[in-house]
């Protein structure tokens, strides 16, 4: 992917603070090693064009690439990330 830039939403952004801190730790490593584009368990969401998600944990990111940008959408817990 090359080096990217991130950026939140606002839901997205509020979904972060509520994080734990040692999650909010591993979701700042995750996040630094996908914009610089070092491989990881990023997987397309069905049916979505540009719509990804990546693994941190029991917490996923879903997030949307546009060009060189990386806009995270949501952050959440596995068992009801989907809905």
């Amino acid at each position: 992917m090359g080096r990217s830039t991130i950026e939140f939403s606002k839901n997205a952004a509020k979904d972060y603070q509520r994080l734990p801190q040692d999650y909010k730790a591993l979701v700042d490593a995750s996040l630094s090693r996908l914009a610089n584009g070092v491989p990881m368990d990023v997987k397309p969401i069905t049916g979505e064009k540009d719509i990804y998600r990546i693994r941190v944990g029991r917490y996923r990111i879903l997030f949307k690439k546009i060009e060189s940008t990386l806009l995270i959408a949501k952050i959440g817990p596995r068992g009801d990330f989907y809905k």
